[in-house]
């Protein structure tokens, strides 16, 4: 299915020239993440670096060891923990509150913990995602290596809780928003669908619910949308499919995506869905060099392209929702792209909690809205946005004084 171009949904904000950018895997994609709009963090040589783009300043807050093969894998930052795995199946973790924010010497990394995920020969961490349990309150870190395994930390004891061995690498995981399930995409042609908590983690085997097929390559990106159901695919057959999680197959037992989307150039590396309560819901599809590609998700019709020379070494929302940050790795001119919603922003004029909606939104509310749509799944995260969007809505009364 080729997309038409659309309306804009993000304009170009600005790039910010970094020559210390450095991506070590020729197909990992997953090396930036952002926290909030002032917190991006992104990887340099055997270094991961942060970087305000509001202020322009930057820090080095990690760095592995010494050895030459210690380079950055795949990193994430998520529930004020940041993450790295490395090459020889070592990982780094920092918890956002021990300086970062306050720019920490480039020369100290006593506020990091260092620790072994595998010791095989092929030990590369793939992928990693930040997450919280269903059991516990403590985050947890999934880990999918080469040495096909996916494990799950926990991040407050940095012990391993679970262990599942399958028949290939995984490159990627996405967690269901009620943390029940996981779809899963790496070297092989299908697209797997398991227990995020295996009846069989016992015996280090998953609990495969659904093994979808369609693709004709290898999978290096998914990810999991707001509303509970939608679930998207990338892999190197230059496709993106998309798939409704309450109906993953039809009678007969074969795979029924929702469609199947083209990409411009190449294999789609990173996708991210926007959060919900950030206004029109897209789909951002990065390839592995040159197009990052918005596409409407409500009807996977259209999209927006913007080109950017040079490999992409990840996308990431921050603010809500309403800027999305790309990682170009051109080592002359590779730097921080930054995008910001125009046109329709956000629904943050109506405030869920209220009574009554603005009559502005009566119509759309009416004929449906173009954020996700209100499920059990998403009803959670809009009633913790309510408290954002209250205080934003009284910030933006209030006179700003010159500073």
């Amino acid at each position: 299915m080729m997309l038409q171009p659309t309306d804009s949904f993000f304009r170009f904000r600005r790039m910010d020239i970094r020559r210390d950018v450095h991506l070590s895997h020729f197909q990992l994609r997953n090396v930036l993440a952002s926290t909030s709009r002032t917190n991006a963090f992104y990887t340099g040589n055997g270094v991961v670096h942060s970087f305000n783009p509001v202020s322009g300043e930057a820090d080095t807050v990690m760095k592995l060891g010494d050895m030459p093969a210690s380079q950055v894998s795949t990193l994430a930052a998520d529930h004020g923990v940041l993450i790295a795995g490395g090459f020889s199946g070592e990982y780094i973790l920092r918890h956002l509150d021990s300086g970062v924010d306050e720019g920490a010497d480039d020369d100290d990394n006593s506020a990091c913990h260092e620790g072994t995920i595998t010791n095989h020969v092929s030990g590369i961490t793939n992928h990693v995602q930040i997450h919280q349990s269903r059991q516990s309150s403590s985050p947890r870190a999934a880990f999918a290596s080469n040495d096909m395994c996916f494990r799950v930390l926990d991040i407050n004891t940095e012990t391993f809780v679970s262990r599942e061995n399958f028949a290939y690498p995984l490159n990627c995981t996405a967690l269901s928003p009620d943390r029940r399930l996981r779809v899963m995409v790496g070297d092989h042609q299908n697209v797997l669908i398991t227990a995020a908590e295996s009846r069989y983690a016992g015996a280090g085997r998953p609990e495969i619910i659904q093994e979808l097929g369609g693709h004709r390559d290898h999978g290096f990106a998914c990810d999991w949308a707001d509303d509970g159901w939608t679930v998207a695919t990338g892999f190197q057959d230059r496709s993106v499919k998309i798939w409704d999680a309450r109906r993953w197959t039809d009678s007969s037992g074969a795979a029924t995506p929702i469609c199947t989307l083209r990409t411009e150039m190449a294999g789609v590396r990173g996708l991210r869905f926007s959060p919900v309560g950030s206004g029109k819901r897209v789909l951002v599809a990065a390839e592995e060099a040159d197009y990052v590609n918005i596409i409407d998700a409500q009807t996977f019709a259209s999209k927006q392209t913007f080109d950017v020379f040079g490999e992409i070494g990840g996308v990431a929302f921050s603010n809500g929702g309403q800027d999305l940050v790309a990682l170009c790795c051109d080592r002359v001119r590779g730097g921080l792209v930054q995008l910001e919603r125009c046109g329709p922003g956000a629904e943050a004029a109506w405030d869920y909690a209220e009574a009554v909606p603005p009559r502005s939104l009566l119509g759309r509310r009416r004929s449906g809205t173009y954020d996700w749509p209100r499920s059990r799944f998403t009803e959670e995260k809009r009633v913790r946005e309510s408290v954002t969007k209250r205080r934003r809505k009284g910030a933006s009364l209030d006179a700003m004084e010159p500073f």
